[in-house]
């Protein structure tokens, strides 16, 4: 039997051209597919350049003219030019008002720097680019502290731009768009909030509390009320922050928290990182108005003012916690392997009744990757037989302690000196010397870790926390469904033209 008798006979032939079309289909479905990948990610990178590079070219040539060649009004923040009037909201760029009577317009002189984004004209008031509907101008009063009152409504207008919470993801991308490529008005991304107090007395400024105001019995901050607060007690945990305490009720920004003030109360944060308020007699701990877990406590903070972590760490009876910033909440992160009574060497040392430990904190970063903050806890050694010589820099730099007859440094310049180690072992007299008579000079430092001077200890790896950045802002995740709609929409044009 012949082979094309063989192959007619067995429908051979038709297979092979059923399987080759079939092939052949499969590639084409294929490099269709990777094309249109290709032609996204080209559109996406490409989109995302040209819309950034028209968003910053129209912004910064207008807001450096208008600074250049505008007229400032006295000390504040206003600015006219051609014709229209302009005020800065840092974050956001320089914002038009509109309706103004640009005649009649002036802005507030007065030596209160909180009032320098605050104007008026004939018609309005102006909080930043906002008009404030029912404060008249012609009777306006200065109170203080961001508060302002024509005698029968009073306003809070905050020096401080928030982002605009009104202002969706996609409406703000929408609307760049529009803007990059018109002469639309910029997205309100950022302003200057304001509040409208509900109260018929006249309030007045509380000297050495920011933002804080009072008619005599209520108290009001960022003009929300402070619930039951005590103004002769009242103030700051700490003048950082937005924590606030009297003589018994305990505050985060307007929200009353519920704990008392028993006096112990502090703020407790990384070197560059986030605030808690910690109470240290019943170890309750917050971040903002999110109370850990009360029924776990009490906890002992560590890490407070450290710089060789990404997480302090909150340590009770039953484990170790973190806070996911993130998720926005408490995590465990492993057992109390700790033993007895945790006390602070420095902010990046710790000890037990038994142990000594330390921190060691580092980023990962990964192509096309999540990035991920990491700290981790080392068993140094037991506490028996060590101590301490001396300070370097007054202990801001750092430490030297003694084992036997070798010296340690301890470090405490961190990672935003680029020392990425928290213990070393000094490995001559000569550098020895030199750190124990000189009051600390962080090249110096640098360069005794850099010469193999100052060598890394290695101790155990007890614990690690890992938090990754993984979730997308609401108005960034849009930013990229706006692009990828717009790239989509191009491919499939150019496809349809295709096979036209």
């Amino acid at each position: 039997m012949k082979m094309e008798d063989f192959e007619e006979k067995f429908n051979f032939k038709k297979k092979k051209r059923d399987f080759d079309e079939d092939f052949e289909f499969k590639k084409k479905r294929s490099s269709d597919t990777l094309f249109i990948v290709k032609i996204i990610s080209i559109g996406l990178i490409a989109f995302s350049f040209l819309f950034s590079f028209l968003i910053i070219r129209k912004i910064g040539s207008s807001d450096y003219e208008i600074e250049e060649k505008g007229y400032k009004y006295g000390r504040s923040q206003f600015i006219k030019y051609q014709g229209k009037i302009s005020v800065p909201v840092p974050s956001g760029g320089r914002y038009f008002l509109e309706n103004v009577d640009i005649n009649s317009f002036r802005a507030l002189d007065s030596q209160d720097r909180s009032t320098l984004m605050v104007g008026m004209d004939k018609n309005h008031v102006y909080c930043g680019n906002i008009s404030l509907p029912d404060l008249n101008p012609d009777k306006l009063e200065i109170i203080g502290n961001g508060y302002y009152t024509d005698g029968t409504n009073t306003y809070f207008c905050s020096p401080n731009p928030e982002r605009n919470e009104k202002l969706p993801g996609i409406m703000e991308f929408l609307q760049s768009l529009v803007y990059s490529y018109s002469k639309t008005r910029r997205p309100q991304s950022y302003i200057y909030p304001y509040t409208k107090i509900e109260n018929e007395k006249k309030l007045q400024a509380v000297k050495d509390l920011y933002l804080v105001a009072t008619d005599g019995e209520k108290v009001y901050y960022k003009g929300k009320l402070l619930e039951n607060a005590d103004l002769k007690t009242l103030k700051r945990v700490d003048m950082y922050t937005e924590y606030l305490a009297d003589k018994e009720n305990v505050y985060y920004k307007s929200k009353l928290l519920p704990i008392k003030n028993n006096g112990k109360l502090k703020v407790v944060s990384l070197q560059q990182g986030e605030d808690f308020l910690y109470d240290e007699i019943n170890g309750y701990v917050f971040k903002e108005d999110y109370f850990f877990d009360r029924e776990k406590s009490p906890y002992k903070a560590l890490g407070n003012k450290g710089n060789h972590m990404y997480n302090m760490i909150f340590v009770n009876n039953e484990g170790i916690y973190y806070y996911d910033n993130q998720e926005k909440k408490l995590k465990r992160a492993g057992d109390n392997i700790f033993i007895g009574n945790l006390e602070e060497v420095n902010p990046n040392i710790f000890t037990d009744d038994e142990n000594i430990y330390y921190f060691h904190g580092y980023e990962v970063r990964e192509r096309y990757k999540k990035t991920s903050r990491n700290t981790e806890i080392y068993y140094l050694d037991k506490k028996v037989n060590w101590k301490k010589v001396a300070d370097i820099g007054d202990g801001v730099h750092g430490s030297i302690w003694q084992k036997g007859d070798k010296h340690y440094y301890f470090d405490n310049l961190g990672m935003d000196s680029t020392i990425q180690d928290t213990i070393y072992e000094i490995t001559d007299e000569d550098t020895l010397g030199y750190l124990l008579n000189n009051s600390g000079n962080v090249d110096k430092i640098k360069e005794f870790i850099e010469n193999g001077k100052l060598i890394q200890t290695a101790g155990e790896k007890k614990l690690e926390i890992a938090v990754e950045d993984k979730k997308i802002p609401d108005n960034e995740k849009w930013w990229f469904l706006g692009a990828l709609a717009v790239v989509f929409v191009v491919v499939v044009i150019l496809r349809i033209k295709e096979n036209q």
